[in-house]
């Protein structure tokens, strides 16, 4: 599902469009040679960028998303005696 959030790109904040890894950002020249940006305050590596329909009016970013929750790490083996 689509939810409007700030996302912070070369320290300026634009309101985008988010869905999962997944991000519209409105057309700006500019955005073609960042590397990464910051959703929710947590940095993400931009994976794939396309102009939408080679319109200039949006930019769809795919960015590397961690999927690793805090219940996963609880999992880790713990060391039992036998």
């Amino acid at each position: 599902m689509w939810t409007e959030k700030e996302v912070t790109i070369n320290k300026k904040k634009i309101n985008c469009l988010v869905n999962g890894s997944e991000i519209e950002v409105p057309f700006n020249d500019g955005i073609s040679k960042v590397k990464e940006l910051s959703v929710d305050g947590k940095s993400h590596k931009i994976i794939n960028q396309s102009n939408v329909g080679d319109r200039d009016e949006i930019i769809l970013i795919t960015i590397e998303v961690n999927n690793e929750s805090e219940s996963d790490k609880s999992r880790e083996s713990s060391k039992l005696s036998k």
